[in-house]
Order: structure tokens, then sequence, then C-alpha cells
């Protein structure tokens, strides 16, 4: 699983590649840009849709990164397809949420994340 490298407002640095746009992680190493909002400022809503999408990668643990001002929030269902799949869901800043998600992929978890880059 690759580290995240880098991060700073507006941009994520993950396995050497910089990304301008919040972005979805995958147990197996997969990293995509989440889809939505406009320009690199993704929604500061997580739809259920997406915890959907993190929870097929068959994680141990999702780790949200909220933003540098933790605006981000889950929609009401949002948190419901890791409750189902019994997924522990955290809800960190950014700079936090990649702290825990570097020291849990150092652990050898199996991890999910989804990190907005912005507010």
């Amino acid at each position: 699983m690759a580290k995240i490298e880098g991060f700073k407002f507006g941009s994520i640095v993950i396995g050497g590649k910089k990304y301008g746009r919040d972005v979805l992680m995958f147990p197996d190493g997969t990293v995509k840009q989440r889809k939505g909002g406009f320009w690199k400022f993704g929604s500061h809503v997580i739809k259920k849709a997406e915890i959907e999408e993190l929870v097929k990668g068959g994680p141990e643990v999702i780790v949200v990164g909220r933003g540098t001002s933790s605006r981000v929030k889950l929609a009401p269902d949002a948190e419901l397809p890791a409750k189902e799949a019994k997924v522990e869901l955290v809800m960190l800043s950014s700079v936090e949420a990649i702290e825990r998600f570097n020291r849990l992929a150092g652990e050898g978890k199996r991890i999910s994340a989804l990190i907005h880059i912005t507010c």
C-alpha cells in the first residue's frame, strides 16, 4: 500500500504522484480522483455511494480526511454501508487522517481513504 508522502492545501502526493483534487484510496493501492464539486474543490458532503465504493475494496478501516478546517460532513445515510460491512469509519481533519492512514498502512492494515484537499 502506498503511503501519503505530502499534503498541503490544494494538493496531495501519493506514490510520487501529485493530485490536485480530492482522492479515494483503496487497499490494493489504487488511487482515484474524487468526482463532483467544481475545479479542485470536491463536494463538502460525502455521499453514501462514495462510502459504498470504498467498502467494496474490502478495507478493515475507512479513513476520511475532512479538509484542513474539517468542513466536510457525511450525508445522513453515508455511514450505513460501513456499518453494514462492519468496517471502522474514522473522520478526522485531513492532516490527522493522513497521519492515521500512514500509521495504519505501516501496521499492515487494509485501509480505504477519502481525503479532501481543501477547506
